[in-house]
């Protein structure tokens, strides 16, 4: 069975060569191209697709991946410093960051990390205060602490619309915060975590009522006022938030 294959290449892209992640990904159906959390350019294509439509393909959209690029720069400077004392959102809470560097000293695909909440305060245990690093590991943490949130979410609105129970997995969708697909399976992005739990229950109502339509039909947004009469302005909200992580 195929498995999704990644190389690195460049395209000649604003007179100058600039690298990206080249990704062929099976059963996939159409291209995409994003900046991913490391701020690197990446393309994401159907398992047939070579390296050289590839690159033809970006240079067709040059403005558009400059854009993306520009979007991504300044969402990563706007990021508040990950030190000691940087609050972070949890839901309707803000967590208070509290950074210790461990005394662990191991290869670095191995290093050791500790995320915990105590009361109101976010403990990480890290081995240096590398900024991806430890942003991956409380990534990690939000991510676990969303398979046991939205568990509950859902089992409370499940009998209010009357729909089979889904699998759910908690993902890092960068466009999107939710999805549905045919074969009853949730998947919500971590990142909702960090927003108001009114905000993100409508997303998940809104992937809910995709097990009773799956489209948009008129049908489908009647279904997710029955439950969530102000979802426009929840949806408006939450797209106009920006998330530290």
């Amino acid at each position: 069975m195929a498995t999704t294959i990644e190389r690195r290449a460049t395209v000649r892209l604003f007179s100058t060569d600039l690298p990206f992640i080249f990704k062929r990904v099976p059963r996939r159906r159409h291209i995409h191209f994003l900046i991913n959390e490391a701020g690197e350019l990446e393309l994401r294509a159907p398992w047939r697709f070579g390296l050289e439509r590839a690159q033809a393909i970006l240079r067709e959209n040059e403005t558009k991946v400059l854009d993306l690029l520009e979007k991504s720069r300044r969402r990563r400077s706007e990021r508040p410093p990950l030190i000691t004392g940087t609050l972070l959102p949890l839901l309707d809470r803000s967590l208070t960051l509290e950074v210790h560097r461990s005394s662990f000293s191991v290869d670095a695909k191995r290093r050791p990390s500790r995320v915990e909440r105590r009361g109101d305060n976010l403990w990480v245990s890290v081995p240096d205060s590398e900024p991806d690093f430890l942003r991956k590991a409380l990534e990690k943490w939000y991510r676990r602490q969303g398979k046991i949130h939205f568990a509950e979410r859902i089992q409370y609105y499940l009998p209010q619309l009357d729909v089979p129970e889904p699998t759910l997995s908690i993902r890092g969708q960068r466009a999107r915060w939710g999805s549905c697909s045919t074969t009853g399976r949730v998947s919500l992005n971590w990142r909702l975590m960090m927003a108001p739990v009114a905000l993100s229950d409508y997303v998940v109502v809104h992937e809910l009522c995709h097990l009773r339509y799956m489209n948009h039909s008129a049908s489908f947004w009647s279904l997710v006022e029955s439950i969530v009469p102000d979802y426009r302005l929840r949806r408006r909200r939450l797209n106009a938030l920006q998330f530290p992580l």
